[in-house]
């Protein structure tokens, strides 16, 4: 991780998320409950490592400085806000999984939300799950968290041992459907694998 050590990566977190991060309750949830427990905790610790990163990044619901971004067309489907080197705003959606495959990137994750219902992918059938498929135009990127259980719940806390991805929403779209994907493909987590780095910043164009 170039210039930063294993065990640096927790100190860049905010100390009340750590405290949630090294919680031992917390930690022995079953897989359900840890990620509803820990979806919050999940946009600080994303907002925090980006910041880490040098990305100017911000957090709508608590970032006083926050630069306003327009919703007029949507409810906001986004979760942390992010300036990029060109002065550009980039809606960013946050995402908290947990993968039991051989690696963190070995299987696909469901990308869907329960949050809310939308007559727009309604008229499309958006989902046929019963949850709700999110429109292409609530966020750019989505950031997802990779938290690897397969062996066992002790990555949990070490955030050092979690994978990233920064997905552009172009790779996301369902073409038939006019909506995101209901799920996304192994081989575009690793694709776009974001490895925290702050000499390599990710690029949020």
């Amino acid at each position: 991780m170039s210039a930063i050590t294993s065990k640096s990566l927790m100190n860049v977190l905010n100390i009340h998320v750590k405290e949630l991060v090294n919680n031992q309750i917390i930690q022995s949830m079953t897989v359900i409950d840890w990620g509803k427990a820990m979806a919050r905790a999940n946009e600080y610790i994303q907002k925090n490592l980006l910041v880490h990163c040098g990305i100017d990044a911000y957090d709508p619901g608590v970032d006083e400085n926050c630069p306003k971004i327009n919703v007029d067309n949507n409810s906001p489907g986004f979760d942390l806000v992010i300036k990029n080197n060109k002065g550009k705003l980039k809606r960013v959606q946050s995402k908290l999984r947990q993968v039991a495959g051989n690696t963190d990137f070995s299987r696909q994750t469901h990308f869907e939300t329960t949050r809310r219902n939308s007559k727009k992918n309604k008229d499309t059938e958006a989902s046929e799950t019963g949850h709700v498929a999110y429109s292409i135009d609530e966020f750019d990127y989505v950031m997802v968290t990779l938290v690897n259980v397969n062996n066992g719940l002790e990555r949990r806390n070490d955030v050092n041992l979690w994978s990233f991805s920064i997905i552009p929403i172009k790779e996301l779209v369902n073409g038939d459907k006019s909506c995101c994907m209901t799920k996304i493909p192994s081989k575009i987590l690793k694709k776009y694998e974001y490895k925290i780095d702050p000499l390599n910043p990710p690029n949020f164009d």
